[in-house]
């Protein structure tokens, strides 16, 4: 799963972006000096500069993610401010991006080169996507838009070194100052009686602002160690604690108001329709399958890797099992459904498992053998594992998914990648950490490290291409990491080297992430555009996904978040299995994976259809 701010480009070796030489905001940021530029630009990555200033103008919370941290009048502007989250703020930056969108239509695209057709085709979408959340999803009448952004605004500037320790938390004491006028903004954002949010988001808004509270957190133990370590004079040090501290009781307050008036209002429909769907889909993902097609995809898929992993659990059973059956625990194979055969092998794998307090350290002693394998087998350069952190997620930002990235920004690529578990969610249901025994953890791993988003993070990095290194492709990203997952595996990976049987175990586990991945795009697209009821997505990912009911009713959970983002796993796997069949029949005897890896993550994360031409056309 990837909360990553990653992306992509070309193959060209270009020097990091500095954002101080590309944009003109002054001190205070003028929307009418913004549109002038915005009409006097010709250069497709120059509006792609301006674009994102706006989103940062709108959203400095998301600063420590892009690695832009300030303007060159003002290095530390966006670290410096929490967002306006009026009605009215909003309302003006959705008319600006009406005016970039205007002239982005206005641009006659038969006369660019293709690389600058690809990135007004990427920008367009883009700008379309965020009026479409925010004018047909109604994102700022979702409290979790705010709650996740105030979170992450008070959270992030502590969660990297990208600037000396007493810069950040100067940053930090503005910021929690700003607290107050920024939860002014979202209760006038929210308090409307027509504004209906959808119970899920109502929630998990309502536990990360818990979060935020949560003793030994981030007000009454993060801040106040971090400060006795710092440099800043006494004076300094105070102000901030005063000013977190009132943060700290601002967001008391609101949370009063929230559970008093938003959440005993009726909760909306979290389902999108078919219609809102299939919009969001073409904006969101841009493939080249249509939602049914997907689908009736996934479905045969889901079929066929059943049968595989029913056939391979049959063939493995009972040498596997050898004790269990002596001792009469299981009956022997043939004596039993395909589906009991596949979770006897599972419940046996799932009793060698880290618990919640070693699953930090037990991921990182996969490191070494999963690296040693990709170069033994020449399937990529890696960069250095050292710039991978993996560390539990912080109470503020627990809750919405087990396992997540964040990746090296784009514009600060020397920073360190965290690779977050949540701990306490995986301590929440006993089951939970069941789905991660040692083989399932190795697959995470490959996932969410190496050589998956922190890898393809590492490549992209070094793109010269703003708009595709920036808005980036879900698709591409999620489809890398599960695709490289499948490969490894298939070249002989596994956790268990010396078990006669190790090889085959981790088959199954890969098998049943694919089925993960499948289960994840079925339910996606079912819930969201029929009346399917819920209790059969569970049964589907239970049964056919032979996941563990926790897992699957944190699955649900997500799936009522938001549509589209789940079918993204099994819709870039897809869509590089097509291309690899492709790129293999035309290269013949010369395919290596080697170089089909590194081109593929070397043309960076835009759509799917500039991922095609790049990787066929003639080098």
């Amino acid at each position: 799963m990837l909360y990553i701010r990653l992306l992509a480009a070309a193959m060209s070796l270009a020097a990091p972006l500095s954002f101080a030489a590309v944009t003109q905001a002054e001190a205070s940021w003028d929307r009418s000096a913004w549109e002038q530029q915005v009409a006097a630009e010709r250069d497709i990555n120059e509006l792609g500069r301006l674009y994102l200033e706006l989103t940062l103008e709108q959203s400095p919370h998301n600063s420590v993610f892009r690695g832009l941290h300030g303007t060159a009048a003002e290095p530390t502007r966006y670290d410096d401010r929490m967002a306006d989250a009026s009605p009215v703020a909003r309302a003006s930056f959705d008319s600006a991006r009406e005016t970039l969108l205007a002239k982005l239509e206005g641009i006659g695209a038969s006369a660019l080169s293709r690389s600058d057709q690809i990135d007004l085709h990427i920008l367009k979408k883009r700008v379309e996507l965020h009026l479409f959340n925010s004018r047909e999803l109604g994102s700022g009448a979702s409290p979790f838009t705010w709650s996740s952004a105030l979170s992450t605004g008070l959270s992030s500037l502590l969660m990297r070194d990208f600037a000396p320790l007493d810069q950040r938390l100067s940053s930090l004491g503005k910021r929690c100052a700003a607290t107050g006028d920024y939860l002014g903004g979202v209760k006038a954002s929210l308090a409307p009686d027509d504004v209906l949010p959808t119970e899920q988001h109502k929630k998990t808004a309502l536990a990360q602002l818990g979060g935020l509270d949560r003793d030994g957190g981030l007000f009454d133990k993060t801040i106040p160690d971090l400060l006795a370590s710092s440099s800043l004079s006494d004076d300094q040090q105070r102000q901030i604690l005063e000013d977190c501290s009132d943060a700290r009781e601002q967001i008391k307050a609101f949370t009063a108001w929230y559970q008093a008036t938003v959440m005993p209002r009726e909760a909306s429909e979290w389902r999108t329709g078919k219609a809102i769907y299939d919009r969001q889909f073409d904006l969101q993902n841009d493939y080249y399958l249509t939602p049914d097609e997907l689908l009736a995809r996934a479905e045969q898929a889901l079929e066929d890797n059943n049968r595989e992993l029913e056939a391979l659990a049959r063939r493995i059973h009972d040498a596997y099992l050898v004790e269990e059956i002596e001792a009469g625990t299981y009956a022997p194979a043939a004596e039993q459904s395909d589906q009991a055969v596949v979770r006897n092998v599972f419940a046996k794998l799932s009793e060698d498992r880290p618990t919640p307090d070693s699953l930090v350290e037990d991921s990182y002693a996969l490191a070494d053998g999963i690296i040693a394998f990709v170069k033994d087998n020449d399937l990529m350069d890696l960069p250095p594992a050292t710039k991978l952190r993996i560390e539990p997620v912080p109470p503020q930002l627990s809750g919405n998914s087990v396992a997540f990235i964040q990746t090296a920004p784009a514009f600060e690529p020397h920073l360190e990648s965290v690779w977050f578990w949540d701990i306490e969610l995986l301590r929440s249901a006993p089951d939970y950490l069941k789905e991660y025994n040692r083989t399932m953890l190795a697959i995470v791993y490959i996932h969410e490290g190496v050589p998956g988003h922190f890898v393809q993070l590492e490549y992209s990095n070094r793109a010269e291409r703003l708009i595709p290194k920036v808005f980036f492709n879900g698709p591409m990203v999620e489809g890398w990491a599960s695709y490289i997952t499948t490969q490894l595996v298939a070249e002989g990976y596994t956790v268990y080297p010396n078990h006669p049987l190790g090889h085959e175990l981790q088959q199954m586990t890969d098998i049943k992430m694919v089925l993960r991945a499948l289960t994840n795009a079925i339910i996606d697209l079912k819930l969201n555009r029929t009346d399917w009821p819920e209790e059969e997505a569970l049964a589907l990912m239970i049964e056919r996904g032979y996941q563990q009911p926790g897992e699957a009713q944190g699955k649900l959970g997500r799936a009522k978040m938001g549509a589209v983002q789940l079918s993204s796993y099994y819709a870039g796997f897809l869509a590089i299995e097509d291309i690899l069949a492709e790129y293999r029949a035309k290269k013949g005897d010369a395919f290596s994976y080697k170089e089909f890896n590194e081109r593929l993550v070397g043309a960076g994360s835009p759509p799917f259809f500039a991922i095609r031409e790049f990787m066929l056309e003639d080098e």
